[in-house]
């Protein structure tokens, strides 16, 4: 292991200050889960490493009015057990859930899972579909909001400055009758990195027309987006079979679009519309 400055921050003031001072040459940890790996092959060389698992004001989950707030250093493990995420937003438990095994979900944080931007994240993409904004502070900046969506820029890179640290995630509560479905394909079924996944969010009227449709793949597109391609055909019309095999089209074209043609693409693509179709029958 190599040598470097290690602060553990007790404020979010305190890391602030760490980052401000050290710029660039510092790394963030919280469950370390990601980070680890890279100090051991010395793929990351920082001159200091700042602690924020010790912060009690980057952990937990609330309700704030008509959005949920998710501390940046809650566990996948605090995800899965949170009452509120649990009755208002199971998608998101459900991602927490396909994460690793129990060790990496007692230890994985929801910001790093975020902040990592790697392509085959789980509870990203979830987040994307269920709207997520980030809270990122800095001190000569101050607090900045971010759409998710927004927020990834490439694989392993965000638009975060070296000096910011995520503070918040939030989203607004999902109405009573929205709800959200997510599956993953894995090779196998623990401690498995995704082969590919699928987050939908949706909303009928009282006349069974889709009102509200986020449809979220990962790892099958170098940084995940909103399909609204695939969203499109679907918003206004009744989920029937012939309507949801054209917006299975769509997301494969979609995804095509953007990946091109790859030696994957003859197995990855017939499969990512066989799972949308399945987790969307299943909110059906």
């Amino acid at each position: 292991m190599q040598n470097f400055e290690f602060y553990s921050a007790v404020t979010i003031e305190d890391g602030l200050a760490c980052l401000s001072e050290r710029g660039e040459t510092c790394r963030i940890i919280a469950g370390g889960t990601d980070l680890i790996p890279l100090l051991r092959s010395e793929e990351v060389r920082p001159v200091c490493v700042l602690n924020i698992l010790n912060v009690e004001a980057l952990k937990g989950v609330a309700e704030e009015g008509d959005c949920i707030w998710i501390g940046p250093a809650t566990t996948f493990t605090e995800i899965m057990d949170s009452g509120i995420l649990q009755r208002s937003a199971p998608l998101l438990v459900q991602a927490a859930s396909s994460v690793g095994g129990p060790q990496i979900r007692n230890r994985g944080t929801v910001a790093g899972n975020i902040a990592t931007a790697s392509p085959a994240a789980d509870v990203l993409p979830a987040l994307m579909a269920l709207d997520a904004t980030l809270e990122v502070q800095s001190l000569d900046a101050g607090i900045r909001r971010i759409p998710l969506t927004e927020a990834i820029l490439q694989p392993y890179r965000t638009c975060l400055r070296s000096d910011e640290l995520i503070v918040g995630i939030s989203m607004p509560r999902p109405s009573s009758d929205t709800r959200g479905g997510f599956e993953k394909l894995g090779r196998r079924h623990a401690l498995a990195r995704a082969r590919m996944n699928v987050s939908v969010v949706l909303r009928t009227d009282p006349d069974g027309c889709v009102a509200d449709l986020r449809i979220v793949p990962g790892a099958v597109m170098p940084v995940a987006r909103r399909m609204t391609e695939a969203e499109s055909v679907l918003l206004g019309r009744r989920p029937e079979p012939g309507v949801v095999e054209t917006a299975a089209e769509a997301l494969a074209e979609g995804i095509l679009k953007t990946t091109g043609r790859r030696s994957s693409s003859e197995y990855k693509l017939p499969v990512v519309k066989n799972i949308f179709k399945r987790v969307l029958q299943r909110l059906c």
